[in-house]
């Protein structure tokens, strides 16, 4: 039963996990890796990175399950620093939340959607398919609530899906020695405390943003006080799962030389598994 007493349509948990995975796998994973690797090449301190990346949004899961079970309405951070602080600190960072923590990802994220494609087939143009697309998304879910829900879970669920066979691919296809590039047999306390490794976390951190998505809708979700913790840290531990073996798979994939920098490092790898047509598709 997805419905309150009062017969309005109720968020269960899978769809506020798909929310929180929607939102967090992104176009950080896919673009920032070629930036870390400025930093540094060492195989097992980039996968450090994503560690700790993943265990710091995991904190901040628990962290606000344990507000939204506390105080179950929606707003997010806007009304927790509202109810606990001040409702100036609230209005604050509603504002920034408003032009940075939402308008500047969706709008990064339809530009790296329309980049993708318009590689694929030139036709498209980027700026016309990054506003048709947001435009379309934002009318579904404007338009109603439970359509907004299913679209949510089918398109999650189809991003994982395609994760997932691109990581199986990944470790199966590519022929071996593809990791020369990199250092895969050391590690270095040294990098850890590098500047390029403080500076990559900085992507890192941008790749897992998204991790409190369900406390933003809790008037949304059926029994908010159970439902967004168990949201919140499913999710971030499947997406921290994810993470790792994608970037492992990015960098058994392609040679170092070849992401260094690039932005679209998913469609750099894609193509050395598939081939150009495939990792085209792909991507």
């Amino acid at each position: 039963m997805n419905k309150n007493k009062y017969g309005t349509y109720k968020f269960g948990l899978v769809t506020a996990s798909a929310f929180v995975i929607a939102n967090m796998i992104g176009t950080g994973v896919f673009t920032s890796l070629g930036f870390q690797l400025l930093g540094t090449t060492n195989f097992f301190s980039l996968m450090l990175l994503w560690l700790l990346g993943g265990i710091i949004a995991l904190c901040g899961a628990l962290v606000y399950g344990e507000l939204g079970a506390v105080m179950p309405r929606s707003g997010g951070e806007y009304h927790y620093l509202r109810e606990i602080y001040h409702p100036l600190l609230g209005f604050m960072s509603g504002w920034a939340s408003l032009i940075v923590g939402f308008a500047a990802p969706v709008a990064l994220a339809c530009m790296a959607l329309s980049t993708y494609l318009h590689k694929m087939f030139p036709a498209f143009n980027p700026l016309v398919t990054a506003i048709t697309v947001l435009t379309a998304v934002t009318l579904i879910h404007a338009y109603d609530v439970k359509m907004g829900g299913t679209l949510q879970r089918v398109f999650t669920f189809f991003k994982i899906l395609i994760i997932i066979v691109f990581i199986i691919c990944g470790f199966c296809l590519p022929p071996h020695g593809q990791v020369d590039g990199f250092s895969a047999a050391t590690f270095s306390f040294d990098d850890v405390f590098s500047t390029g490794f403080a500076v990559s976390l900085i992507w890192v951190y941008y790749a897992y943003s998204g991790w409190n998505a369900s406390a933003y809708m809790a008037n949304e979700i059926r029994e908010p006080q159970r439902t967004i913790p168990r949201s919140l840290f499913i999710s971030t531990v499947i997406v921290t799962i994810l993470y790792l073996l994608l970037n492992a798979v990015f960098l058994f994939a392609a040679p170092v030389e070849a992401m260094q920098g690039q932005v679209e490092v998913g469609l750099i790898a894609a193509r050395y598994i598939f081939g150009e047509w495939g990792g085209n598709l792909m991507g």
